[in-house]
């Protein structure tokens, strides 16, 4: 089990929602308070939309897996179990993969050049902080049964 020392702070547990809604709004807000940015054509910004219901349904359908394993969906808690079927199958943080899709949907769907960063910064920030905090609490519980989980599927696809 993970000891207290090595947990990182329990606000770390609402940076991924932070990332998708917060980004998200914030590809919409561009547009809104900067018109003249908006360049992509209406038939684009309709295809964001299909992205972000693209996107809804990869994360109802990761929610439902981690739901039914009965295991947490906060990135910080101890694991109770290591899924590798369903969309973990082809991806170790499908519901990450979805987070970003559903921000490159966002992108389109608010038309403004200026939101192209949004999925960038969504991804790094959960490249780069979140996910190993969780890769680290997963090789801790389930140790070499993940390592080998970790060599059949990819981080993101």
């Amino acid at each position: 089990m993970q000891s207290e020392l090595s947990r990182p702070p329990t606000f770390f547990n609402h940076v991924p929602d932070a990332c998708l809604f917060g980004l998200g709004g914030l590809a919409f807000v561009a547009a809104w308070l900067w018109p003249g940015a908006i360049v992509f054509p209406t038939m684009l910004r309709w295809a964001g939309v299909a992205v972000i219901g693209v996107a809804l349904m990869l994360i109802a359908a990761t929610m439902s897996a981690l739901r039914r394993a009965r295991t947490s969906t906060n990135p910080i808690d101890a694991p109770s179990r290591l899924l590798v079927t369903g969309p973990f199958s082809w991806s170790r943080n499908p519901l990450y993969v979805a987070y970003v899709v559903a921000l490159c949907g966002c992108v389109l769907a608010s038309g403004s050049w200026l939101a192209l960063g949004c999925p960038l910064l969504g991804f790094v920030v959960l490249n780069g902080l979140i996910i190993p905090i969780e890769e680290l609490c997963m090789t801790e519980e389930f140790g070499d049964d993940y390592r080998r989980y970790c060599q059949q599927v990819r981080r993101w696809l």
